[in-house]
């Protein structure tokens, strides 16, 4: 018994079938051209991307020759549609961070970065007044009457006969790492002078929401230019009657 293998043609067929061929592989861009699609896909002419590339030419009609050849090039036309594209998607990344950029600084709340605290005086919370204040709630209390809360010492102590309970105000500056997304994004930079004044800077409010309004087309801004001719006689000639009737007819007297 014939145990050959089969061939790789059927006798059916009359003839044996050639095996298949393997395509050769597409060459690489060369330096030249990858600059070349880099400049046509950034928006560069054809000439100006030619030069730019590295490319040259003794005549202009060599330049164009050149030019059509390198267009015709599948490569190259694959490698200027694929940078297009990735240049296209960029773009719409980039608007899309930087519109919701703006939007966190139109609804960023401009008193998160600095707050107004008030605090106790020097004399609120001594060493005396916070032992009394702590005896007080530890007392027995032998009716089971509530006892008094723990002293709050961040707060002025209403009793303070120098402060009254008003303590001391001041302005506090919220700390960049404390802040919410839409605060760091309001927030611009501070600045400290030799006197140890704290300055804050903040974007323009008004500016992002109109920079806003701009990228997403809320409004249209238009002018119109209009030629009148009309026949003016001279300001001597003319008695304020006659001037306004030219004002309001702009075809002429």
């Amino acid at each position: 018994m014939d145990i050959t293998p089969p061939t790789a043609h059927s006798a059916a067929f009359g003839k044996p079938r050639k095996p298949d061929t393997l395509l050769p592989m597409e060459r690489p861009l060369s330096a030249r051209e990858e600059g070349y699609a880099r400049c046509v896909a950034a928006g560069m002419s054809y000439a100006e991307a030619f030069r730019k590339a590295g490319l040259k030419a003794s005549t202009a009609g060599s330049m164009s020759s050149q030019i059509a050849i390198m267009n015709k090039t599948p490569r190259v036309r694959a490698r200027i549609l694929e940078l297009k594209k990735l240049a296209d998607s960029e773009i719409e990344s980039t608007f899309a961070e930087r519109a919701s950029w703006l939007r966190l600084i139109v609804s960023a709340d401009p008193d998160e970065l600095t707050r107004v605290v008030r605090e106790p005086c020097d004399s609120c919370w001594t060493d005396h007044e916070i032992a009394a204040a702590y005896g007080v709630h530890f007392a027995p209390t032998p009716f089971h009457e509530d006892r008094p809360p723990l002293p709050d010492t961040q707060k002025p102590r209403p009793s303070c006969a120098f402060c009254r309970g008003e303590g001391h105000t001041r302005v506090v500056v919220t700390p960049t790492d404390e802040l919410s997304p839409a605060g760091r994004a309001l927030f611009k930079g501070a600045s400290q002078d030799d006197k140890g004044v704290i300055k804050i800077q903040m974007h323009d409010q008004a500016t992002a929401l109109d920079m806003l309004n701009r990228m997403h087309s809320s409004y249209v801004t238009r002018s119109l230019n209009m030629n009148v001719n009309a026949a003016v006689t001279p300001a001597r000639d003319t008695d304020p009657q006659e001037a306004l009737r030219l004002f309001d007819a702009p075809g002429g007297p």
